[in-house]
């Protein structure tokens, strides 16, 4: 199984003084989304696997045996691409303010995670342990740019040393 996932960047705005997420998916959908100080106060345990109230791991104890469904990226993404790509951007060009965080199927292989404005549609993701260590790794230096004091560790028993092929 391999994510609808083509590519997950951040970048920090100091001018906004928030963090852009842009998530683009392997069908060229675009979905941009605001980060700021206090829904990172939310997202950071999410993305440790915890809930953000409870502290509840949300993930089983263990790592898994397997290493989950692999993410791959091809090194065409790595280049401009000068041929007819054009961004979709399902939600609009503007990024969203997301405010909170709703799970759909956790537990199961098919869990979700959605990072939501104040109403209406927000990002979806896979909530997998692989996925949130490379969402660590994207924040990781728009946060260290911010100056917000919010640390960022890598998750559930994986190798920092992750990456995208």
């Amino acid at each position: 199984m391999t994510y609808p996932i083509k590519q997950l960047q951040a970048s920090y705005n100091p001018v906004e003084d928030r963090i852009l997420l842009t998530v683009e998916r392997q069908n060229q959908q675009t979905y941009l989304g605001w980060l700021t100080r206090r829904f990172l106060t939310i997202l950071l345990p999410v993305l440790h696997g915890q809930h953000p109230i409870t502290g509840e791991g949300l993930f089983d104890c263990k790592p898994p045996k397997n290493k989950g469904p692999k993410i791959h990226q091809s090194k065409t993404v790595l280049k401009k691409n000068n041929n007819s790509h054009h961004p979709v951007y399902p939600l609009g060009d503007s990024p969203l303010l997301c405010s909170k965080i709703s799970f759909t199927s956790l537990k199961t292989e098919q869990a979700m995670f959605h990072l939501l404005p104040d109403s209406n549609q927000g990002i979806e993701l896979p909530f997998t342990p692989i996925l949130l260590n490379f969402f660590l790794k994207a924040i990781k230096e728009p946060l260290e740019q911010s100056n917000w004091a919010l640390e960022v560790n890598g998750i559930y028993g994986l190798s920092s040393n992750n990456r995208l092929h």
